[in-house]
């Protein structure tokens, strides 16, 4: 596997913890994945693995964070990369692709309908391009980790969800 400098930076930042106002935001956000994951999404993975986890996507500006009132109700983070990765990708780190041919759907957390349509218009406005790549994802099914492909009309159906 080839290194990974962002991450590295990313790590070294959070052990140095100068950044107390940074810190605390990324903290806010690690407990409302924890609380709203379903023991599927991070299974295995450890507080200080998600924290980092967290800052990455931050760092490498793939995440939207919904607040309310200083406190968040939604999450979303994603992959650029290529249509042949899984989620190996994920687990190893591997840096983005900036010439993806796909985008990973990692991870999404909201605490109602109407922030679930939020984060999904949110991540539209900054991909406009994505229905010129394919949607992947990790679910289970039938209790194993199977990678999912999206057709791009997942978000059309998202936005039209009931409040």
């Amino acid at each position: 596997m080839q290194p990974n400098p962002l991450l590295s930076s990313v790590h070294t930042a959070l052990k140095n913890g100068t950044q107390k106002e940074a810190l605390k935001v990324i903290d806010k956000i690690v407990d409302f994945c924890i609380e709203h994951e379903n023991g599927k999404v991070f299974d295995g993975w450890d507080r200080e693995t998600i924290r980092l986890m967290v800052a990455y996507h931050y760092a490498k500006g793939t995440i939207i964070v919904i607040f309310d009132d200083a406190e968040v109700k939604g999450v979303f983070m994603w992959y650029n990369c290529d249509s042949k990765d899984g989620w190996d990708f994920v687990q190893d780190w591997h840096p983005d692709r900036e010439d993806s041919d796909s985008i990973f759907l990692a991870f999404l957390f909201a605490s109602n309908t109407e922030t679930f349509k939020e984060l999904t218009k949110n991540f539209i406005s900054i991909h406009p391009n994505y229905s010129q790549k394919k949607l992947i994802g990790i679910r289970y099914r039938k209790g194993f980790p199977t990678r999912v492909e999206y057709d791009s009309k997942l978000f059309n159906k998202i936005l039209k969800l009931k409040d």
